[in-house]
């Protein structure tokens, strides 16, 4: 394959991506540890959130106002089909059909569980002694700050060591839980009335299913289509019509894409790779989309700043609590090893705040919006002071 059909994207290559080449082992050793995964099933790129959150953040409503409220609420749209290619390509990248992965998923499961735990009773404690005026439920704000907290992503350097190897791959699956509990969480904070946990999971439920009648659609139409082009169409109309009926009725476009890119990996037929080949071509502008938005909306006040400094802090924790209790069901990592890697945030949980931002708009939610975006740029730093890099082999 030429590079240049490597690299069919919209628009070409990210600008920092542009004069670098596709792999990591020919990157000089300092770049090493800026190219990541922005979340499961995506192509490493440059740390893109570093670059187009503060150029969101420019363009909003807090500074030169390009992107005004009401620019932003027509982007609502282009959101909600973002959330659900990033939700597909999770999807299309979750394969547990072998033994090996299976466990890789068990240890990923078990470290974002105790993330999420750790830093949604953290935030419940310190918010209740806080009394922070946020206008959310105290235990629902701890657990999306949780839920935003508990995604990684490690950087993919090629021909490491198998135990970095391992490592990377737990990162990359920990996004699974967030997304799943995400879903919970948006029909929670959606409702109009104090909902119980078991009818929320009902609406997950229902939320499945969308993925599951749509995504089979897609794949009825996918494996007819007489055409390139027309199999793009048809992508991009199961694309919107999954974010769209998910986002109409208050369910997350996460979840929706995740089911639906499951789906079309175990199905009979080449779904899986048409369906991976076209959106490769669109995942950087959708990353973009995402980061933009995200730092258009954020609103910087007194709550953001006190929730991202103990964000920070929590998450760091947690996230060592939680990778040493993941070496037990992978002993074949220590667990410093294993909690290096999971330092770097990615792009989910941008994502989530920002999905969870446009479901409940409210200062207090616009606060968490903003805390988790300064939580994930520290992180990003953070990340590049702690977390090894290996040499490539010569």
């Amino acid at each position: 394959m030429s590079a240049r059909e490597e690299w069919r994207e919209i628009g070409g290559r990210d600008v920092l991506d542009a004069a670098l080449p596709p792999h990591g082992r020919t990157l000089p050793a300092w770049l090493l540890p800026l190219r990541t995964r922005a979340a499961l099933g995506l192509a490493p790129v440059i740390a893109p959130a570093v670059l187009f959150v503060p150029i969101g953040a420019a363009l909003g409503p807090a500074a030169l106002n390009v992107l005004t409220p009401v620019a932003l609420s027509y982007l609502d749209t282009v959101v909600a089909i973002a959330l659900a290619a990033l939700g597909v390509f999770v999807g299309l990248a979750l394969d547990l059909r072998s033994a090996r992965e299976r466990g890789l998923f068990a240890a990923a499961a078990l470290e974002a569980a105790v993330t999420v735990t750790l830093v949604s009773g953290a935030f419940w404690y310190l918010l209740s002694a806080w009394q922070m005026p946020l206008g959310l439920p105290v235990g629902l704000t701890g657990l999306a700050l949780g839920l935003c907290a508990s995604a990684s992503s490690a950087g993919i350097p090629d021909g490491g060591s198998a135990t970095h190897l391992v490592a990377t791959r737990i990162a990359d699956l920990d996004d699974v839980l967030p997304i799943v509990v995400g879903g919970i969480a948006v029909v929670m904070l959606g409702a109009s009335e104090p909902m119980p946990v078991w009818q929320a999971t009902g609406w997950l439920f229902r939320t499945l299913l969308i993925g599951i009648a749509v995504g089979t659609a897609g794949w009825l139409l996918f494996e007819r289509a007489h055409s390139r082009a027309e199999r793009n169409v048809f992508i991009a109309g199961i694309l919107a019509l999954i974010g769209g009926a998910a986002g109409f009725l208050g369910l997350s476009p996460l979840v929706a894409g995740l089911m639906a890119g499951l789906l079309w990996s175990w199905l009979p037929g080449h779904a899986d790779r048409v369906v991976r080949e076209d959106l490769e071509r669109v995942q950087h502008p959708l990353i973009v989309v995402l980061l933009i938005v995200a730092g258009a909306s954020c609103v910087f006040s007194r709550e953001a700043i006190w929730l991202c400094a103990p964000l920070v802090l929590f998450r760091l924790a947690a996230k060592l609590a939680g990778g040493w209790l993941a070496t037990r069901v992978q002993p074949v990592l220590t667990a410093g090893e294993l909690g290096t890697h999971l330092i770097a945030p990615g792009l989910l949980g941008i994502a989530l705040a920002l999905h969870l931002q446009q479901v409940v708009r409210t200062t207090g939610m616009a606060a968490v919006l903003t805390a988790v975006v300064l939580a994930t740029l520290a992180g990003e730093a953070l990340a590049l002071v702690l977390r090894p890099t290996e040499e490539p082999p010569s």
